[in-house]
């Protein structure tokens, strides 16, 4: 970007210089006008560093840290993993590795396709015969749907995969040259973030939350939200349409890419296994027994050709309990290691 300007600032005193042995005018008006540009310009830079400097920006990729890549990498630079997740947001508030060697392979809103594009890359960090752990959550045999809705799988979803991710597979992405580009000059793109340098968010420290703020009228209110928001995401007005013919395409499309996953992690002899993430009972009980089946039990019966361990934890009962959430859906800090241990223990890397 830099040399672009550079570039354009010399040929533009080049033809300056030319004009001023003609009319000396248009020379006066054309350094003016370059004055002006060049000031536009660097206003422009300066705006565009501060504004990587606000929460908002940073919030968006703080999962970096989490990663052996970009802003994270000097700082954590094992390999030889035993555990690793992928996953969407249930999975990034769902695992907390110790006395182990794991690392939380989620950024959050995260599809089976990103799954993917992430294990490929960063699959060598684990050990020999490690673990692959492949959440599957209420929605993930559809979302694929989502890649036709920008508003959900936005510039901004894509942005921070192509930030982790090698320059192929980021050069592979949908309007791979846009992202490149927000990652380096983000106002040019979203003009009205510049409001963040006068009010920013606050930094996100979900993470960090121990115990459950919220009331019993609270979670049941957050649940609702909750299927309502997925209700407007995937463009339905009851459950069971969830299941229907409208989603074949996106169904089949998941479970080939979960199949294609599994495979992946055998042929490099990891180990893949298949999991659940649960619920407090307030949202759990909004999805009856036959969603369940046809959404996630059919879904990974499935793809799971080669019979690759299957933990499913969604109805256990001791991980429905409310006090281990912040919210209806996500575990707080002390949920978080709670489940990680259970998990850990069931797959003999914890006593």
């Amino acid at each position: 970007m830099r040399k672009k300007l550079y570039l354009l600032a010399a040929i533009d005193l080049l033809f300056i210089m030319v004009t001023f042995f003609t009319c000396w005018k248009i020379s006066l008006a054309l350094i003016i006008l370059s004055l002006l540009t060049g000031i536009c310009g660097l206003s422009f830079l300066v705006l565009n560093k501060l504004f990587k400097k606000t929460n908002y920006w940073k919030n968006l990729f703080d999962f970096q840290k989490r990663f052996v890549s970009n802003e994270g990498y000097r700082d954590n630079i094992s390999r030889n993993y035993d555990i690793i997740n992928l996953g969407s947001n249930p999975a990034m508030f769902a695992f907390f590795y110790e006395q182990v060697r794991g690392q939380n392979w989620s950024t959050g809103s995260q599809g089976l396709s990103m799954d993917f594009e992430i294990l490929k890359y960063f699959h060598s960090y684990l050990r020999d015969g490690g673990i692959v752990l492949i959440p599957i959550m209420p929605f993930t045999a559809i979302s694929q749907y989502l890649k036709n809705k920008p508003e959900y799988w936005s510039d901004n979803y894509y942005m921070k995969f192509a930030s982790i991710l090698d320059g192929y597979q980021a050069n592979h992405l949908n309007g791979a040259k846009n992202y490149l580009l927000m990652l380096k000059c983000p106002l040019l793109y979203n003009i009205k973030g510049i409001k963040y340098l006068f009010h920013d968010v606050e930094r996100d420290h979900r993470l960090e939350i121990a115990e459950q703020p919220m009331q019993a009228l609270d979670m049941e209110q957050d649940a609702r939200l909750c299927i309502q928001s997925w209700m407007k995401e995937f463009d339905v007005t009851d459950m069971e349409a969830f299941y229907s013919d409208k989603f074949a395409e996106y169904y089949e499309e998941g479970t080939q890419i979960l199949r294609d996953m599994i495979n992946y992690c055998l042929e490099r002899n990891y180990k893949p296994v298949i999991i659940t993430i649960p619920m407090t009972s307030y949202l759990g009980e909004m999805f009856n027994e036959e969603f369940r089946q046809k959404m996630v039990k059919d879904f990974v019966s499935k793809a799971n050709e080669k019979d690759v361990l299957f933990l499913d934890y969604w109805n256990q009962r001791v991980f429905t309990d409310s006090s281990l959430y912040f919210n209806s859906f996500y575990f707080n800090l002390r949920g978080r290691k709670l489940f990680t241990a259970q998990v850990l223990k069931e797959l003999g890397l914890m006593s």
